[in-house]
């Protein structure tokens, strides 16, 4: 073959791939193989849709993080709070302190755990566009936000013997996260980088930045899927309405939480309080997880109509610019015809 022919090879194998249609499934297929628990979701069909988003988590794994959560978040100091004031003579201020420092120990293993992931593997977890240790991800700075603020009461509470404040804490630690999400809804332009996002940038809803860094760094799908991410919210705007939607709704239950908190901690006695405000941090959890389940399946359902309206309406253009060539054609061969 001679080097005309191999360029020339070289080329349209080139153009070929330009034009490949990108694909996708919305029915999303779950793959495990026997020797691993790994389990995928991935998007593919046989038609040009949308950019694909291949994420991949363990069952074990989520299982195992909730129950860590739990454990240290509420069986310890619940555990802690009841039987010692039963068994022993202790303050209530003391049991209060013992059970402000049990609260906090979660904290202390994951958010190392996850700082030490992003930052030691940065080139394969970080956000993308920048390879600086300490430009963190969305997700990383909102969590040691909420937890700075969340450590406000269980310090100053067992001090000045304000045990109310004291079941404010998850409050506090929600209600934070909320107020970031709302702020995300506002659409300024980011005056700093958030997660792949450049300085400059609109910001997008914190849901999408949420999922983004958690799906790359959290799941360990790392940072090709947050370039699939940006590409599907670029390629669709039932998607951009769909991280509208999630975000307000995260925004709203977070005001449905510190609601619901600040009545019983203020409108019950502590022993009945203590119990109640640290189980119902996972009761809120799950009952919102299931709102938002729904919330995305409608929406991707609402996606899939759009694509494939989208696509419908394609092909009608393309045939009429076809039929609009080919009606020129003939028409100027007529006139040659003529004219000769």
């Amino acid at each position: 073959m001679s080097q005309a022919e191999t360029l020339e090879s070289a080329r349209t194998t080139a153009d070929r791939e330009k034009t490949t249609p990108l694909r996708a499934d919305f029915g999303a297929k779950y793959e495990t193989t026997p020797s691993s628990t790994r389990t995928t979701m991935s998007d593919d069909v046989d038609n040009e849709i949308l950019p694909p988003l291949h994420f991949s988590f363990r069952w074990t794994s989520i299982l195992l993080y909730f129950a860590f959560l739990v454990f240290f978040n509420v069986v310890i100091p619940v555990l802690l709070y009841y039987l010692l004031r039963q068994v022993t003579g202790i303050t209530t201020k003391e049991l209060i302190g013992i059970s402000s420092a049990a609260l906090g120990l979660s904290s202390c293993f994951d958010a190392p755990f996850r700082l030490y992931r992003l930052v030691r593997f940065r080139r394969m977890y970080g956000p993308i566009g920048s390879d600086v240790w300490w430009h963190l991800d969305f997700v990383m700075w909102t969590y040691t936000f909420a937890l700075l603020v969340f450590a406000i009461p269980l310090a100053i509470a067992p001090a000045i013997a304000f045990y109310d404040f004291f079941l404010m804490s998850t409050m506090m630690l929600i209600s934070s996260i909320g107020l970031v999400f709302f702020y995300s809804l506002l659409g300024f332009k980011l005056f700093c980088r958030c997660s792949s996002d450049p300085k400059g940038t609109p910001m997008k809803p914190a849901v999408f930045y949420t999922i983004e860094d958690m799906g790359s760094v959290d799941f360990k799908n790392g940072r090709d899927f947050r370039a699939q991410l940006h590409k599907r919210y670029a390629a669709s705007l039932p998607f951009q309405r769909l991280m509208i939607h999630l975000t307000l709704y995260w925004t709203l239950q977070s005001v449905i939480y510190a609601a619901i908190t600040a009545a019983v901690t203020w409108g019950s006695p502590l022993d009945f309080a203590f119990g109640w405000v640290l189980g119902q941090l996972f009761l809120w959890m799950g009952v919102s997880a299931f709102g938002c389940w729904l919330l995305v399946k409608r929406g991707r359902a609402e996606e899939k109509r759009w694509w494939a309206e989208k696509l419908a309406g394609d092909t009608r253009r393309r045939e009429k610019a076809r039929e609009t060539n080919r009606e020129g054609s003939e028409s100027g061969w007529e006139r040659m015809k003529e004219e000769a």
